[in-house]
């Protein structure tokens, strides 16, 4: 979703900081924010690295079942998206009276 030059981006489930910040720093749009457990919920989504850690978000469960790097393809995905809306014309000075 865009308004101006404030960009919402979101993902699916929970989210590292990590997917966050990057989808920020690399966004087109000047002003983005990053919101997780957005339109429903698949689990967690730790970035690869987290998974040769370990612990209780990389493992296989009910509430954490995705490839390893499913972070990547959806951030990858995400800033397709941001980009997308980025070339779209401003339409809100259309409106000024």
């Amino acid at each position: 979703l865009r308004i101006n030059d404030l960009a919402i981006a979101s993902f699916p489930g929970e989210t590292f900081a990590e997917a966050g910040l990057e989808v920020k720093r690399r966004s087109p749009v000047p002003h983005t924010l990053f919101l997780g457990y957005s339109n429903g919920c698949i689990g967690y989504i730790p970035p690869p690295e987290q998974h040769k850690l370990g612990g209780y978000e990389t493992l296989r469960s009910k509430s954490s079942y995705l490839e390893i790097y499913a972070s990547d393809k959806i951030i990858a995905k995400l800033l397709e998206l941001l980009g997308q809306l980025a070339a779209q014309p401003d339409v809100s000075q259309q409106f000024v009276a």
